[in-house]
């Protein structure tokens, strides 16, 4: 059974957590290849890399450095000078009706900012999902999968599950901080968007704890 409080990680963890100000992703592009680390800074442990004109969500930045969400590899922090606002999108064909649009990101040292506006008001929000996340075995969210709320947390994956996830969904603001030891040990990473490839933690998560 997971278990439902979890008292404290292990100190070998390298475990990145956003807060609630980085609702909003700002998109952005890899001037060049850059490390991707765990936390803003040289001294934290490489978890990939991102190559030139890779496109990422800003998440969040904290002086020189910005968590990025990536579409495929892992998340985690990159110097923000190898980062630049990613191109806005082509205007509309001459044979299409005009839609008033706007828009701008810049990313510096005190953090990005961020406009958007597009028509004459904003669509409806859609209803809110429920906040949950599933591990699937196969890539592309395929195969046999399980799923936990927020608060439910497995130190020992067991069942034929231990080093057998190979992409995780996220929904309604949901995350997950996986692990590739028992008891959130050794490497860790935070997980704030589905994901249907895991990089170097596909087939190497044996503990996580859903937020």
């Amino acid at each position: 059974m997971n278990a439902k409080h979890i008292t404290a990680l292990s100190s070998g963890a390298a475990i990145v957590l956003l807060s609630t100000a980085a609702a909003f992703a700002q998109p952005g592009v890899a001037t060049g290849a850059v490390n991707v680390r765990t936390g803003p800074g040289t001294s934290y442990s490489k978890v990939g890399t991102l190559s030139t004109g890779e496109l990422v969500d800003v998440k969040d930045c904290q002086g020189s450095w910005c968590f990025v969400d990536r579409n495929a590899g892992t998340d985690g922090w990159v110097s923000a000078n190898y980062l630049k606002p990613a191109a806005a999108q082509p205007a509309p064909a001459p044979s299409e009706p005009e839609i008033p649009f706007n828009f701008g990101v810049t990313v510096g040292p005190g953090g990005p900012s961020f406009s958007f506006g597009i028509g004459d008001a904003p669509p409806p929000p859609p209803a809110p999902a429920t906040p949950k996340v599933c591990f699937f075995k196969s890539t592309n969210f395929a195969g046999s999968k399980f799923c936990v709320s927020p608060g439910d947390s497995n130190s020992h994956l067991a069942g034929g599950w231990n080093d057998s996830i190979s992409s995780v969904s996220v929904e309604g603001g949901a995350q997950v901080t996986v692990c590739k030891n028992f008891g959130y040990g050794g490497s860790c990473a935070t997980i704030i968007n589905s994901k249907p490839s895991l990089s170097s933690y596909n087939n190497a998560i044996s503990s996580f704890q859903a937020l």
